[in-house]
């Protein structure tokens, strides 16, 4: 195998990592989802070495709080131990599981280890177990991912380790950069690797990968060695690998296509450091690293055990004064297995034990403590299964009274709570759909130049929708170019030496109500600065096709305007239309040059500003992709209506409610956007999809697919605020006069739903004891926590809405109407249902189990010290890696778990075949078959409720 395909081989383990400022929530686990869930967690911990459930104390609280069923617990319990061939100790593995276990780590004490006579075949079996006098086997699994210069640090009392990561980080920040410093780093066309060869100057001819395997040859690494090594390089900085691998592997991605990097281009850069810091020390290469080890193996596994803090100081001592390290090392051992002994024996006291041989009770606990998170947390899970499938196949009958409107919202949990006061408010129906609401487009936003990818990850945007002005917008236009001035002003200001002495006498006073203004008032300074904002015209989308004629006209204003841009800062002599039409069509089409100008501006032209036949080619491509096509706007908003299963008996007035949060200071905004939309806010799919619904044509071929929506409807779009539970409408104008006061009512209702959402959020939202203490919070700069957010997901419902109403979920579901009776044999509904938003909830899901189960490994630990680097993360103090999950402040509370993590606890409402041909069809089969969710399919039509589990469909319930 070549290095590439042994960096193939590895590099999945590697976190997936999307830049924050369209954050997507993520499986940091992805690269085991191939895996059955238990197994998964299992190696990645060998891997990560990050706890993967929470402790014993968690879950036993929960137990004692009744939340974990002891019914179900029993049973889980019988079944591992029948499976571990320890089905008779029942009674006794119970007792170890809920008084033992929690109080494990306090039996291991050295205050009273001559308590006990310790029995001779138990220390035979742990010394076995073990592997305490296999010292190689020891040493091995302690260095497991420790890197050479690691080991020459601990073994020389050194600290290569901290500047090489340093170096590391200094460089990629720099190189990585998406213009978050105004120095960007020259010569990054040309690549990662060959970048870096200029900022160390090096002369070196060959590229990454060649570097890489001569690297790996001058430290002498063994070819069976070689994934291993890359593997412990890539875990050094798995979060700056990760948003290398991601970048590297997005060919849409801008700045990858401007400065390429690749995971072979970053172990090029860490070779070179470790070859660089290596060269002079005692040990260079993993041959003497052997030699050395084989002289001198008692002193190495008493340097890397004092350095993982597992040394007590008396063999500190011992080791300074310079004693014979054999006997220091058998002395610990001893030490060790007498403190592992002293456990089994102290637990054995507790459980009154008697008849079991050490030995076996020492093998018996050791199976309930590799099994105890998962029977946990699968009780927990199965316990919230019952619960749940109870309340929704009892649903109360309730008299239906035609709606006056209805309002679909995004699946979100955030909208479990504003939809149950919805309907609570008035003859008001509501829906759930994915945020995109299957409409994937490529936004630009009015003013901006950049695309906004309006889809889950997964789904690639076809189509690009312009948003353009349709009334005048000069005040707009004279309030953003004095907003650019200003910051024009403070980004000089940033880089001149002189700024310290001249910025509080200058500018300190603008500083200055910003920021005490926006922590002591919020409210007033928002108000104040909001006057001062520009205010953005009404607005309308391009949904309609170019013709041929059109993309041409636009493609070679284009060009044209570039060129005259170009030639009135280079030429002297001032060109004509004609004679810039000329040159355009020369580079362009090839034709003649009937105009003098030099070579080098021709040169120019081309390679600069890119106004060449292969750029006019993409433009018009780009072009082609703007709006939809009549068969288009059709099928997606049939895909649309018939997934919700919002088919007939349409109301006056249709509201369909995006989503987004709005926050101050808060890096992790779009963390709190639509994880549907690419972490970014969903009104753009909202608004683009009631405009093509309310279109005529559009409806009238709607009606040839069955579809008939009746003249009066309207379609309005809308955009809830998730931190305030706000509900802002659009594009209204559409209404008439007699129409207006109907809708205003709507709106008074749904006003009042919003606030009594708000009273719900002061119930858990800490320090927060008014409706006004919610607003605050999404305008004070110096608060952590504006919203929960996600943090409490554990559940998604895929089904109508009457199977749930009465329930109060406390914004815990992601819920997706569904009706299975619309869909087709083949499934294609819930197929979609499962390829897109079930995906997105699945992520969202474990990236909060896994932020909470262990934050400092899979999540981002407090905001408080975050620092934003490169416009692409963030990362703690002055340099650390990139921080791949959530901060604690959005699953933490005060130290202990908010969000409780468990699986996504997936309710389907339709018959089981259904369900099977979904799975069958879905890109979601791998994570759903190996229980990365828990499947529970409420087949009403056979009567039953499924789970799926082992490989096996199960019924729970007969109905």
């Amino acid at each position: 195998m070549s290095i590439l395909e042994k960096l193939n081989a590895v590099k999945n383990t590697v976190p997936h990592y999307w830049p924050i400022g369209s954050f997507i929530h993520h499986n940091p686990l992805k690269g085991f989802e191939h895996l059955n869930f238990k197994e998964g967690l299992d190696k990645a911990q060998s891997i990560f070495g990050g706890k993967v459930y929470m402790e014993p104390s968690y879950y036993l609280k929960l137990y004692e709080e009744g939340k974990i069923d002891p019914a179900i617990l029993k049973s889980n319990l019988q079944e591992i131990l029948e499976i571990d061939g320890l089905a008779e100790y029942y009674d006794l593995a119970e007792k170890c599981l809920l008084e033992v276990n929690p109080k494990w780590n306090s039996f291991r004490s050295s205050a009273s280890i001559k308590e006990h006579k310790i029995d001779e075949e138990l220390l035979a079996y742990l010394d076995e177990k073990f592997f305490y006098h296999n010292k190689e086997k020891w040493r091995k699994k302690l260095t497991k991912h420790m890197t050479l210069y690691e080991i020459n640090d601990i073994l020389f009392d050194r600290d290569d380790k901290e500047i090489i990561e340093k170096e590391v980080i200094e460089y990629i920040t720099r190189f990585l950069d998406e213009e978050q410093t105004t120095l960007s780093m020259s010569n990054r066309d040309l690549g990662m690797f060959e970048t870096f060869k200029l900022y160390e100057n090096f002369d070196y001819a060959h590229d990454s990968e060649t570097f890489v395997r001569e690297a790996l040859e001058k430290l002498e690494v063994a070819d069976e060695d070689i994934e291993r090594n890359l593997l412990k390089h890539i875990l050094k900085l798995h979060g700056w690998a990760g948003f290398i691998k991601y970048r590297s592997e997005d060919p849409n991605y801008y700045s990858q296509q401007q400065n390429p990097s690749s995971l072979m281009d970053y172990l090029a850069i860490r070779f070179y450091y470790e070859l660089k810091y290596l060269k002079h020390r005692k040990i260079s290469s993993y041959k003497e690293l052997a030699n050395y080890i084989q002289d001198n193996s008692a002193y190495v596994l008493l340097k890397i055990l004092k350095h993982k803090g597992s040394l007590p100081g008396k063999f500190i001592d011992a080791m300074e004064e310079r004693q014979n390290y054999d006997d220091i090392l058998e002395s610990y051992t001893q030490y060790v297995l007498q403190l592992d002994a002293k456990q089994v024996h102290l637990a054995s006291d507790h459980l009154g034990n008697t008849e079991i041989p050490l030995p076996e009770l020492a093998k018996i606990m050791e199976t309930l403590r590799a099994e105890e998170g998962y029977i946990w947390l699968k009780s927990l899970e199965d316990s919230y299964i019952r619960s749940y499938v109870d309340e929704f196949t009892n649903v109360p009958q309730e008299e239906t009274e035609k709606a006056v409107a209805s309002a679909t919202f995004c699946l979100d949990v955030r909208s479990e709570v504003i939809r149950r006061q919805i309907e609570s408010s008035g003859p008001y129906q509501t829906y759930g759909a994915g945020g995109f609401l299957g409409l994937p487009i490529a936004f630009v936003e009015f003013d901006k130049s950049h695309e906004l990818f309006l889809s889950p990850a997964i789904v690639k945007a076809g189509n690009i929708v312009f948003e353009i002005p349709k009334e005048r917008y000069e005040d707009y236009s004279s309030k953003k170019g004095m907003n650019k001035t200003t910051k024009k002003v403070l980004s000089d200001l940033k880089n001149n030496p002189y700024t310290p002495y001249i910025m509080v006498e200058a500018i300190g006073w603008i500083f200055g109500i910003n920021l005490f203004g926006k922590t002591f008032s919020p409210r007033r300074t928002q108000k104040l600065f909001s006057k001062l904002k520009p205010q953005k015209p009404k607005t309308t989308y391009t949904l309609d096709k170019l013709s041929s004629e059109e993309i041409e006209m636009y493609v070679n204003k284009l060009h044209t305007h570039i060129i005259s841009e170009v030639l009135s800062n280079s030429c002297p002599k001032e060109c004509t239309t004609k004679e810039i039409q000329a040159i355009r069509d020369h580079l362009v089409l090839g034709k003649e040059l009937t105009v003098e100008l030099s070579s080098e501006l021709i040169e120019k032209l081309k390679n600069e500003y890119k106004i060449t036949e292969e750029d006019y080619k993409f433009q018009k491509h780009k072009l082609s992709m703007v709006g939809f096509t009549l068969e288009e706007k059709v099928n997606y908003l049939h895909n649309y209506l018939t997934m919700i299963g919002q088919v007939d008996h349409f109301p006056e007035f249709v509201t369909i409610i995006g989503h987004g949060s709005i926050s101050d200071n808060n890096p992790f905004e779009s963390a709190l956007d639509c994880g549907a939309c690419g972490g970014n806010i969903s009104l753009p799919n909202t608004r683009a999809l009631c405009m093509i619904a309310n279109t005529k044509e559009v409806r009238e071929a709607l009606k040839e697919k069955g579809i008939d929506i009746p003249d009066s409807t309207k379609f309005i779009p809308g955009l809830h605020i998730t931190t305030t539970d706000e509900i802002k409408y659009y594009d209204t104008d559409i209404l008439t006069a007699e129409e207006m006061p109907r809708f205003f009512q709507i709106m008074r209702d749904f006003n009042k739903a919003s606030q009594m959402s708000r009273e719900e959020r002061i119930e858990v939202l800490p320090y927060t004891h008014t409706q006004e203490d919610v607003m605050i919070k999404s305008m004070d700069w110096s608060e952590p926590r504006p919203e929960w957010g996600l943090a409490g997901n554990m559940g998604a419902f895929a089904g109508p809405r009457s199977s749930t109403k009465h329930v109060n979920l406390h914004n815990r579901f992601f819920m997706h109407s569904y009706d299975w009776k619309v869909d087709n044999d083949n499934a294609d509904i819930l197929t979609r249902i499962f390829n897109g938003p079930l995906i997105v909830g699945e992520w969202i899901n474990m990236e909060h189990y896994f932020s909470t189960v262990d934050n400092a490994v899979y999540g981002a630990g407090s905001k408080v010290y975050h620092n934003v680097v490169a416009k692409v993360g963030v990362y703690n103090g002055n340099y650390s890696d990139l921080k791949i999950g959530l901060p604690t402040q959005s699953v933490l509370l005060e130290g202990e778990a908010y969000h409780e993590p468990v699986r996504l606890l997936t309710f389907m409402e339709a018959p089981l075949e259904k369900v099977g041909k979904a799975v069958e069809n879905s890109i979601a089969k791998e994570f759903i078959l190996n229980e990365w969710i828990r499947p529970v399919i409420i087949d009403k039509e056979a009567k039953k409720v499924y789970t799926y589990e082992s490989g096996d469909f199960k019924v729970i319930k007969e109905l």
